[in-house]
């Protein structure tokens, strides 16, 4: 992870959490960690620190990177535990810990998460935060993580349709994954300043970069075939199918929907090239950037300093 020291921090308050539990289920608990953007993952030395957002956030308004560690361990037991849950309910992976072990020990893995999320928001104590500030931070947090469990059932409701309106996937986009990372800012926020200003642009900031993010992911899952390997139906394909008719569009829904026909990655990535889909990604992701920006300059104007938040925009 880079960040350095706060890094290191945040790493030793998600062992001193998980510490407790019994070896094997330690050891089922650190899992989820170590994949690519959460807490126990040795990520590239490029790569902006998403899991210490909160208290990046937090440094950029009041210099204090280290008030936020358990805030910054409690969303990353949150996302783990999702991430768990996801696995459940995906069962795409034979890896996952849900296809060796059964969903039973899985469930009680992602309970498990659950709790050390919550468990952590208590030693906020410990960094001299007032009561009030932590219930408040425990009430946004759980507020937050039900917008993503209503987004993550709108998602299962849709499952495998290709009659998805590009307005009712960004919306999906929006409560499932963007509502993570604006309550990690947002919340970031809120320990470091009182400033009401200041939480709205942080909240305005985390929505669009979590956007920005997932529609990146759409355009790199496209580019590498994976996503198109899983039949994901995504920003890319939905845009594809409004704008194709006669025989490319019946290749899509064969293969998107029907699971039918012959077709290689290369063959749909064509399709969906000749259609301009990753182009008109490409501006959509742009978009969410330019308002990521707005609201780093909004940030910047007053007096806060913003260019660790700058790395995550590149």
């Amino acid at each position: 992870m880079n960040d350095g020291s706060t890094g290191q921090l945040l790493q030793k308050e998600i062992e001193k959490s998980i510490s407790e539990l019994p070896d094997e289920l330690r050891g089922y608990a650190r899992e989820p960690l170590r994949v690519s953007r959460r807490a126990l993952a040795i990520e590239d030395e490029h790569t902006p620190p998403w899991v210490l957002l909160s208290s990046i956030v937090g440094e950029a308004i009041c210099g204090n990177s280290e008030k936020a560690i358990p805030l910054c361990a409690s969303l990353q037991f949150f996302m783990a535990a999702g991430d768990v849950f996801d696995d459940i309910e995906d069962s795409d992976s034979p890896l996952s810990i849900c296809s060796r072990c059964g969903p039973a020990i899985t469930n009680n893995l992602a309970t498990t998460l659950l709790v050390l999320g919550e468990k952590a928001i208590a030693r906020l104590k410990d960094r001299n935060v007032e009561e009030k500030t932590i219930v408040r931070i425990l009430e946004i947090i759980n507020s937050y993580y039900l917008t993503a469990c209503v987004g993550q059932h709108l998602d299962l409701s849709y499952g495998k349709a290709t009659d998805i309106s590009e307005e009712d996937y960004l919306n999906i986009l929006g409560l499932k994954s963007a509502s993570q990372i604006e309550c990690a800012c947002y919340t970031g926020a809120l320990l470091a300043t009182d400033n009401e200003e200041v939480h709205n642009i942080f909240k305005e900031f985390g929505y669009n970069l979590g956007m920005l993010a997932q529609i990146t992911n759409d355009i790199a899952g496209i580019i590498s075939g994976k996503d198109i390997l899983k039949r994901q139906i995504t920003l890319p394909v939905i845009f594809a199918l409004s704008q194709t008719d006669g025989e490319k569009h019946i290749q899509l829904e064969n293969y998107y929907l029907k699971n039918t026909g012959v077709y290689t990655i290369e063959q749909v990535s064509q399709i969906l090239s000749d259609a301009g889909a990753i182009h008109y990604t490409a501006i959509k992701m742009e978009s969410y950037k330019l308002y990521a920006v707005d609201a780093v300059n909004k940030a910047e104007k007053l007096g806060i300093q913003t260019g660790k938040l700058k790395d995550f925009l590149k």
